[in-house]
C-alpha cells in the first residue's frame, strides 16, 4: 500500500474538504511514470542467472550455492532448545551439502536435516532444520558453514536467564514510482540497514521480525505477457479469462529470479539473512500493489489468483523456508493463510498474523482463522507476560476521514483523472487499464477503514479479554505506511495506570526500512487527524508526541510530534526482572549517516481488580 497525494491544481473549486498536496522539489519527487519501467524478459529467465547445471552466472560462493539465510522457528520451553532452520540453493547436479553448527561449547557440531523444499530448473530449494541448547546464562555465538569450507557465518542466541532483544521492520525496498533523485537524496538503499547491523554488533539480535514488503514485487505487470487480457473487454470476460501456459511460466520465472536477486544480491539485506534469524509476515508488495482491495471481478479472476498461487508458493519458500504441502507441519496456520506464533523465551510470544491470503474488500481475516489464533493464544505457556502482535498495516493510526470524504465526492462525481494517488506499479496500470476510479482502494487497506471498523473493534475486544483472563500485555508491531509513530488504546473511564489496564496496548509503527517517506503534506493530514477516538464504550485510542524533536534537535515539520516520516527500524529489548519491554524507534538521520533513537517503555500488566 502507498500513501495519498492530491495535486492542489486539480481540486475541484468549491470543495469543502481540506486538501492534501505537494509543493515545488517534494512534488517532482512523488511524481513517476510507471512506463519508465521495464523489466525485459530475458533479465527473469533462468538460463540468464544460470547455466544449464544450475550454476549461477554471478557466484558468491566458489561451489555455485546461494545463501545462506537463517531463520528462527521457535524456542522450545521445555528442552530450553533454540529451533531454527538455514535455507540453501544449490546445483541440481552437486551432491546435497551439508550444514554444521557450533556454539562453543559443545565438543561435537550440530548437523541441520536437510528437507528439499522445492527444484526450479537445475537449482534445488532446500531447508536444514537445527536445535541448539540455550545455555543456562550464557548467550552463545553460533557459527555456522556449508560443506565444512573456510566461509563461516553467524547468529547470535540468548541464554535461559537472559533478556530477548530483536528488532522490527518493514518496507524493503522501492515503490515503482520513486525517482532515482529521490533515492539519491535519501542515501540509497543501505543508510538504515548500516544503523541495524552496527547496532547489531555491540548488542546482537536474536530475531529480526519483518513485517511485510520485505520485497516489491510489482514489476511483473509491466511486461507485454498481459496486453490480451488488459484488452479483455468486460468484466465477466476479464474474470473467466483462462491464463496462457507461458503467463504461468513467466510468473513462476520472474519470482524465483526476483526473490533471487532481492535476497542474495543486495549488499546489506543478503548480510542481515545470514547473520540475524528472521520472522517474516506477508503483506502487498510480497504479491503485488493492494493485494485484496481490489473489486470481485478483479481479485476472484483467474489472472489474480494465479498471481496470487505464485507470489504465495515463492513467500513460503524463501521467507517461511516452507512450501505449500510442508507449511502445517512447519507451524503455519490459519484456515487458508499462513499465520505463526513463536516463543522467545519463556516470558514473551510473537503472533504474525497472515492479513493478505484471506483478505478481500470485506474482510480482513476470515473468522475461522481468527478462531484458531485464539485457540493457540490462549495454549500460550503460563509463564507468559507479553504478547506481540504483528500485522502488515497498523491497527491504531490516524483516521484519514476527509481524506475519504474528498475521495467519495470524486467517486460520485466520475472525475476519474485527477491525480489522487501517485500509485506504484500494479495499481496504476491494472486501473488504468480497466477504468476503475483508483480512489479508495489504499483507504480501504486501512483498519480504520469504515469497511474495516466492525471487524477491528472485535478483533480488539478478543485480544482485551484475552488480556484480562491470562493476564498477558498485549503489544501492537506494525508497518507499511512509511513513517513511524506510537500509539495505544487504554481504558477511556477513571484514571487507571497503564500496568494495571488489561486494555492498554501500545501500537508501534515503523516504517520503511528502505522505501522513500511520505511527504510533509500527508503527515500533516495524519497528523490533524490524530485525535483521541472511542473503539467502543470503554476503550480510547490516540497517537502519542513521540517526536518533541527531529533527528536535527529542530522541531518537527510542522510541530508534528506524533508521526515522524523518516526511514526507519525498531528494536525490543526485554526486562525479564519487571516484564517491561524497552523500545528504541531508531530514525534515519537528514545527514545520510546513522539514526536518532527514540525510546518508550511498555509496562507489563498487573491485573486491576476494580477494572469492568
Amino acid at each position: 500500500m502507498d500513501f495519498p497525494v492530491l495535486d492542489k491544481n486539480k481540486v475541484p473549486q468549491g470543495s469543502a474538504e481540506p486538501a492534501l498536496w505537494l509543493e515545488g522539489d517534494e512534488r517532482e519527487m512523488y511524481v513517476g511514470d510507471v512506463t519508465k519501467v521495464n523489466i525485459p524478459g530475458y533479465e527473469y529467465d533462468y538460463l540468464a542467472m544460470f547455466d544449464q547445471n544450475g550454476f549461477p552466472r554471478r557466484c558468491n560462493r566458489f561451489d555455485g550455492i546461494l545463501g545462506p539465510t537463517v531463520m528462527f522457528i521457535n524456542v522450545d520451553l521445555l528442552t530450553a532448545t533454540y529451533l531454527g532452520s538455514v535455507f540453501i540453493i544449490y546445483p541440481a547436479p552437486s551432491q546435497q551439502p551439508t550444514i554444521s553448527f557450533r556454539d562453543g561449547v559443545a565438543p561435537q557440531p550440530y548437523f541441520g536435516n536437510p528437507t528439499i523444499l522445492a527444484k526450479h530448473n537445475a537449482s534445488i530449494l532446500c531447508r536444514y532444520d537445527f536445535a541448539i541448547p540455550l545455555d543456562i546464562n550464557l548467550e552463545k555465538r553460533i557459527e555456522y558453514n556449508i560443506n565444512n569450507t573456510p566461509e563461516v557465518y553467524n547468529f547470535t542466541i540468548p541464554s535461559q536467564t537472559s533478556q530477548w532483544r530483536w528488532c522490527f521492520w518493514s518496507c524493503n525496498g522501492w515503490s515503482l514510482n520513486v525517482e532515482k533523485k529521490a533515492k539519491d537524496k535519501l542515501g540509497g538503499d543501505n543508510v538504515v540497514w548500516d544503523s541495524l547491523l552496527e547496532k547489531h554488533k555491540k548488542f546482537p539480535f536474536h530475531v529480526m521480525v519483518g513485517g511485510g514488503d520485505q520485497l516489491y514485487c510489482d514489476l511483473f505487470w509491466n511486461d507485454d505477457i498481459w496486453k490480451p487480457w488488459f484488452q479483455t473487454k468486460h468484466k465477466a470476460n476479464r474474470k473467466a479469462f483462462i491464463p496462457t501456459p507461458e503467463m504461468e511460466s513467466f510468473l513462476d520465472n520472474f519470482f524465483f529470479a526476483h526473490y533471487t536477486k532481492n535476497f542474495f544480491y543486495t549488499s546489506k539485506f543478503t548480510d542481515a539473512l545470514t547473520t540475524v534469524p528472521f520472522a517474516f509476515i506477508i503483506d502487498d508488495h510480497d504479491i503485488f500493489d493492494g493485494w485484496g482491495s481490489y473489486p470481485d471481478y478483479l481479485h476472484n479472476s483467474n489472472i489474480f489468483q494465479m498471481i496470487k498461487f505464485y507470489a504465495f508458493k515463492y513467500f513460503l519458500l524463501f521467507q517461511a523456508h516452507s512450501n505449500y504441502e510442508l507449511s502445517r507441519t512447519h507451524g503455519y496456520f490459519g484456515k487458508e493463510g499462513f499465520s505463526w506464533l513463536k516463543n522467545i523465551g519463556p516470558f514473551a510470544a510473537i503472533l504474525g498474523v497472515d492479513t493478505r491470503y484471506e483478505r478481500t474488500l470485506s474482510n480482513v481475516v476470515s473468522n475461522e482463522s481468527y478462531d484458531m489464533i485464539f485457540d493457540r493464544l490462549y495454549s500460550l505457556p503460563v509463564s507468559t507476560k507479553h504478547l506481540f502482535v504483528i500485522t502488515g498495516v497498523p491497527i491504531v493510526y490516524p483516521r484519514l476521514t476527509y481524506v475519504e470524504g474528498a475521495l467519495s465526492f470524486l467517486v460520485s462525481s466520475k472525475l476519474k483523472n485527477l491525480s489522487i494517488f501517485q500509485k506504484d506499479g500494479a495499481l496504476a496500470s491494472i486501473c488504468n487499464q480497466f477504468g476503475e476510479p483508483e480512489l479508495l482502494d489504499d483507504l480501504n487497506d486501512h483498519w480504520t477503514a469504515e469497511i474495516h471498523m466492525e471487524e477491528r473493534r472485535k478483533l480488539i475486544e478478543r485480544l482485551q479479554e484475552f488480556a484480562r483472563t491470562r493476564g498477558i500485555r498485549v503489544t501492537l508491531v506494525a508497518g507499511d505506511v512509511h513513517c513511524c509513530g506510537i500509539g495505544r488504546f487504554a481504558t477511556e473511564q477513571g484514571k487507571i495506570k497503564p500496568e494495571n489496564d488489561y486494555r492498554y496496548m501500545t501500537q508501534i509503527v515503523s516504517s520503511a526500512i528502505m522505501n522513500i517517506p511520505p511527504p510533509n503534506a500527508v503527515i500533516r493530514m495524519c497528523h490533524y487527524s490524530a485525535k483521541k477516538y472511542m473503539l467502543d464504550n470503554f476503550t480510547n485510542e490516540k497517537m502519542f508526541e513521540i517526536f518533541t524533536k527531529d533527528v536535527n534537535e529542530q522541531d518537527p515539520p510542522n510541530n508534528n510530534k506524533k508521526l515522524l516520516a523518516r526511514r526507519n527500524f525498531a528494536s525490543f529489548a526485554e526486562d525479564p526482572a519487571i516484564g517491561a519491554f524497552y523500545v528504541s524507534i531508531h530514525v534515519q538521520k537528514d545527514t545520510n549517516n546513522g539514526t536518532k533513537s527514540y525510546s518508550y517503555t511498555i509496562p507489563p500488566l498487573v491485573i486491576s481488580n476494580s477494572l469492568v
